[in-house]
């Protein structure tokens, strides 16, 4: 049964219309300085507000990831110390990568994820670029079986995910397998950039949703949404 989570963001969960549909396959795909992870983080906020467990596997350190999120207000030490946010760094210190071993994190992390899915109700990969840029599409395809067996049991997996960073064909069959995607991009409104989400699937939620919307990311207030009509955008 799918059933919505607060983002704890009111103007968010509006847009949303209702919060994270749940459980579901979401990917959030967009340029770089596009908001990817600040809209991962405020997921992640609203999960662990609703007494779920997180496993964030991510490009930076666990000290920066950290640090790097209570810059734009959301505050992830408490639940790390709880152990109720996990966070599963991706770079390891002094390892050299070659590109073969570097062909070998998608299967490696799918596999780890499968293995200790009882102990999460979310996983959010921020990004899945670095997991697909020197994988074949077996292991691609594979990764994203095991997404869809995951979401079957009820978790939730996120997504974050540059343009272009795997080949057409399997960014098609993986947006076709999502439950979710979310495409943001930047545009200049009034004189103003800002960044913009087009809701291009909704699957799950409780209410209607806003097709697109305008947002900007503020030290003080996280993610706010910005009144201004994005026709012309």
């Amino acid at each position: 049964m799918i059933k919505n989570i607060p983002t704890d963001n009111e103007e968010v969960d509006r847009q949303l219309g209702g919060g994270i549909p749940t459980p579901c396959l979401m990917m959030i795909e967009g340029e770089h300085g596009t908001g990817k992870s600040a809209l991962a983080a405020q997921f992640i906020h609203g999960m662990l507000r609703s007494k779920m467990k997180v496993l964030c596997v991510t490009e930076n350190t666990i000290k920066d990831y950290i640090e790097k999120m209570k810059t734009i207000t959301f505050n992830f030490t408490t639940p790390f110390l709880q152990n109720k946010l996990s966070i599963l760094p991706l770079h390891v210190y002094g390892a050299v990568w070659s590109q073969k071993q570097s062909s070998f994190l998608l299967p490696v992390i799918g596999r780890y994820i499968s293995s200790n899915s009882k102990n999460f109700d979310c996983v959010v990969i921020d990004s899945i670029s670095l997991l697909t840029m020197y994988s074949d599409a077996d292991h691609i395809l594979d990764f994203i079986t095991r997404c869809k067996h995951l979401i079957s049991t009820g978790m939730t997996v996120i997504l974050t995910m540059h343009k272009g960073s795997v080949p057409e064909d399997i960014s098609m069959r993986l947006k076709s397998a999502c439950d979710v995607y979310l495409s943001l991009s930047t545009a200049n409104i009034g004189g103003r950039t800002v960044k913009v989400m087009n809701i291009i699937k909704l699957i799950g939620s409780t209410e209607a949703a806003e097709s697109s919307f305008a947002f900007e990311i503020d030290n003080n207030f996280g993610i706010k949404i910005v009144p201004i009509s994005t026709a012309n955008a």
